[in-house]
């Protein structure tokens, strides 16, 4: 077939406007993901870890320990150990701690179950408060297998230290979220679960996780994605959602160990936390009858999903197969329950729950 000369330069026409829409594409979708995903650094100070032991205090019977564990990949995970000098431990607590906080925040309910005969494990997780190290720097949270790995390192310390001592598992906030992922397959370990601050399951949490993703490949899994830090309303000075305690507000705004929040790998790991909740296929469930208790405030309905969110909650584990799940909502509270105004209550209601 003859093609005329018109109809070949038309040819050539069509075929280098079709290039330029390719690269205009190309080089508006890099565009896109560049304004998109573009990062805005955290003021965020990487500080030293030295992996030896700290200090040995005494204060009212009580003894407290700051050392440090050193985790499969060498990062130093500080740990403080507050326990009863001159009484038999009754079970060891292992505390983990919420977003953009640290450990030290847990000493005054640590003290008191210590003062009471509990042994307690305050620890920084990975990328918060002393527990970073180059490859680990300040609001990084490289993977959920990671955070919970650290935790089984840290019960694996509580087995060698306190030998035949139960342990009792403990997490705030996203803490809660990662000690019911600890119970996929470790549930054995542990003899109690504690949960304050309780975080709901978030459909959402699955779209998050994709966005993130994004912003892992198109912005680096260690800068901090505008778009991201929108989506997760880090940075707010509000602080007042978290109690009714305005001390303890203004603690908060004045402690430099807070975080003001996390890189796009970090932010990845806490939607992936969360999505997880709902799938129970990886639940191995070998250990039914374990007391499961949830403290919450009433006041705190955006995190714990409120009454319809808590339900789920214990339908969520309950479906899995543990049987003894016990909500409690205290009226007039917010987010951080252990300190509240009324905290005396939560302490007691805490300690009544360890002493069955």
């Amino acid at each position: 077939m003859l093609y005329s000369k018109k109809a070949i330069k038309k040819g050539a026409s069509a075929v280098k406007k079709k290039k330029i829409w390719i690269k205009g594409g190309i080089l508006g979708l890099g565009l896109a993901s560049y304004l998109l995903f573009k990062s805005e650094p955290e003021t965020i100070v990487l500080k030293e870890a030295v992996p030896e032991k700290v200090t040995t205090t005494s204060l009212e019977s009580v003894t407290q320990e700051d050392i440090y564990l050193i985790a499969s990949d060498g990062l130093p995970l500080a740990l403080t150990v507050i326990q009863p000098e001159n009484q038999p431990v009754k079970a060891v607590v292992q505390v983990v701690h919420g977003l953009l906080e640290h450990r030290l925040r847990y000493s005054g309910l640590a003290s008191f179950l210590a003062r009471n005969g509990f042994a307690v494990i305050l620890s920084d997780s990975r990328g918060h408060g002393d527990s970073i190290d180059e490859k680990n720097p300040l609001g990084q949270m490289p993977s959920v297998k990671r955070m919970l790995d650290d935790q089984l390192k840290i019960t694996r310390f509580i087995n060698e230290h306190f030998t035949n001592s139960p342990v009792y598992l403990y997490g705030h906030s996203y803490g809660s979220v990662l000690a019911r992922l600890y119970l996929q397959k470790n549930d054995q370990k542990i003899a109690k679960l504690l949960m304050t601050g309780t975080v709901q399951y978030e459909k959402k949490a699955k779209y998050g996780v994709v966005i993130a993703l994004l912003a892992d490949l198109f912005a680096g899994k260690q800068n901090f994605s505008w778009v991201i830090k929108k989506l997760s309303n880090f940075g707010s000075t509000d602080k007042t959602w978290l109690t009714n305690d305005e001390v303890q507000v203004e603690k908060v705004l004045r402690d430099p160990r807070m975080l003001p929040g996390y890189n796009n790998i970090g932010v990845t790991t806490i939607w992936e936390g969360v999505r997880r909740l709902k799938d129970v296929s990886l639940f191995a469930c070998q250990n039914p009858e374990l007391p499961i208790l949830s403290i919450t405030g009433a006041e705190d309905v955006a995190i714990t999903g409120g009454r319809k969110g808590l339900i789920d909650t214990q339908r969520t584990l309950r479906t899995i197969g543990y049987q003894n799940v016990e909500m409690i909502n205290f009226p007039k509270m917010k987010h951080e329950v252990i300190n509240e105004i009324n905290q005396e209550q939560v302490y007691q209601t805490i300690l009544d729950f360890f002493n069955r």
